[in-house]
């Protein structure tokens, strides 16, 4: 089954502990789970062990969105999503669970724009870093002064 011309293919995966990164197929997952949230949820379920807390380097920050994101300049044209577990615990027994936040803004659109459907960052970094993402140019830089 090949996607539709709504994913541009490839998700991006940083590994904080490294530093490095590489791709792979979004179709691994859009063929079988619906939109961002779909992938995510998919990629949280494969990788996340059930014991992992949410301050574990074993948790993943994966950051989606759907479709359509990035596609028209219309209302809900850069939807996207960022899901973990997290560090609040609901319900009655109190635990940690896997999460969601549904945000705007440009961020989803140019992620698009990059050429890539998602982002997992994984692992632990050894000091404060942020990632710098231009096109297939992925680098993580040091943060100590933010």
């Amino acid at each position: 089954m090949s996607l539709p011309k709504a994913y541009a293919g490839k998700i991006l995966r940083v590994d904080l502990a490294t530093g490095r990164s590489e791709t792979f197929e979004t179709e691994r997952y859009a063929a079988r789970f619906l939109g961002g949230r779909g992938v995510a949820t998919a990629i949280h379920w494969d990788e996340v062990p059930p014991e992992a807390r949410a301050d574990d380097p074993r948790n993943r920050l994966v950051l989606s969105y759907g479709p359509l994101c990035g596609m028209s300049g219309g209302l809900g044209g850069s939807r996207w999503g960022i899901y973990a577990k997290s560090p609040f615990p609901a319900g009655a027994h109190g635990r940690e669970h896997f999460c969601y936040g549904n945000l705007g803004g440009g961020f989803g659109a140019e992620l698009r724009f990059a050429g890539y459907d998602g982002l997992v960052i994984q692992g632990a970094a050894e000091r404060p870093v942020w990632l710098a993402i231009e096109d297939d140019r992925v680098t993580l830089h040091p943060a100590d002064e933010l």
